[in-house]
């Protein structure tokens, strides 16, 4: 079990194990609640602003006020990797309505902040080198635009994820692909990237890859049906964590020929020569 350290709550950098929110905060009664994940490349947060502007547009989305300004944030943020020790982390920011009485009403002008940092978890090589599998299920988030911390669907599924040796659901509705439960989804047709563009969460590393390949590649955005996915040249999924990583089996459905299409071989190594660059 990983060393509890130090994390920041409401105001104040403090050992984990004496850190407790009320039983009363609407987070925990409620799932009202927002967040936001970074990793560090050489010890930095990598992408900092685009995921703090994000965890403020979540936030703006269920009426909440983050109670630091960018600065602050990233002064704690400094802090606790310091504090922490670690080697790359991953740094996550919690947002809840605060304490509710009812379990109803809060103020949201005194919300909950939370702030921890893990060890960064590493991505099997070979889902990179040969490709990985998602498992399809219908659903669709609710306030699907906002990083909310509402994960009941994958968390209640992730134990067919280890058993089929898939990294990830995607999900589904009304016959439309929308996103994996932990990441963007794109696929390849024609030689063009399409994503899906309404009803999703925006990405942060896919919205780099993308930006840094528009160059080279149309991007296509738009509705994806099931079937448009099933019959795909070629698939990848992003996130902050993982970066591209190739997809060549969507339940029983073999991807393209099944192997690493050329397009996401060309945009894992934008990913990776971005990330570089940051180092």
């Amino acid at each position: 079990m990983q060393n509890q350290g130090f994390v920041y709550l409401n105001g104040k950098i403090i050992p984990a194990e004496t850190a407790a929110i009320s039983p009363y905060d609407v987070g925990l009664l409620r799932g009202y609640a927002v967040f936001d994940l970074l990793q560090t490349i050489g010890g930095v947060p990598f992408q900092f602003t685009e995921h703090i502007t994000r965890l403020r547009a979540s936030a703006e989305m269920l009426g909440l006020e983050v109670p630091a300004t960018d600065d602050e944030i990233a002064e704690i943020t400094v802090e606790l990797l310091r504090l922490n020790g670690h080697t790359e982390a991953t740094v996550r920011y919690v947002l809840t309505g605060g304490e509710s009485p009812d379990g109803m009403h809060f103020d949201p002008a005194t919300p909950t902040f939370l702030i921890i940092t893990h060890e960064l978890f590493e991505v099997p090589e070979s889902s990179y080198k040969v490709g990985t599998k998602l498992l399809m299920r219908e659903h669709r988030r609710e306030v699907p635009e906002a990083k909310t911390t509402n994960y009941l669907t994958w968390l209640r599924n992730h134990h067919l994820l280890d058993a089929a040796g898939a990294i990830d659901l995607l999900y589904h509705a009304d016959g439309l692909v929308s996103e994996a439960a932990t990441a963007s989804f794109y696929v390849v047709r024609n030689g063009r990237i399409h994503a899906p563009a309404r009803g999703v969460l925006k990405g942060t590393i896919g919205g780099l890859v993308l930006e840094l390949a528009s160059s080279e590649y149309e991007v296509v955005l738009g509705d994806i049906t099931v079937e448009e996915a099933l019959s795909a040249e070629e698939a990848f999924i992003t996130s902050s964590v993982r970066g591209v990583v190739p997809i060549v089996t969507i339940d029983d459905s073999t991807i393209g020929d099944g192997c690493v299409g050329p397009v996401t071989r060309r945009l894992m190594d934008i990913c990776q020569d971005a990330m570089k660059r940051a180092d």
